[in-house]
């Protein structure tokens, strides 16, 4: 995702303002996201490795209903899934052979 601010109170157009709760954009003012709509899920790559994903909690506006923002909380880094039997049972041969 590009980063898109805005500090006039209108985003740039296809964009819309969004606030984040904790995580690397906690503390940005002014950051836009692509939309309306806005995504359910924005993926933040983190400056070390690995990634940290936010989810949306709900849209609204102070005072534009043409100015949708969206409020994201934070979810932290997400782990890798973990294997499902099937894949254990895969390493599990593989390593015996």
């Amino acid at each position: 995702m590009e980063d898109v601010f805005d500090l006039t109170g209108r985003p740039p157009s296809g964009w819309m303002h969004a606030i984040f709760g904790g995580g690397p954009y906690g503390e940005d003012v002014g950051r836009c996201i692509p939309g309306p709509p806005a995504p359910a899920t924005i993926t933040v790559p983190l400056p070390d490795s690995g990634e940290f994903v936010y989810r949306l909690v709900t849209v609204g506006s102070w005072s534009d209903p043409n100015d949708p923002i969206a409020l994201y909380n934070d979810t932290g880094p997400v782990p890798p899934p973990p294997l499902s039997e099937l894949e254990k049972s895969w390493l599990n041969r593989r390593a015996g052979q």
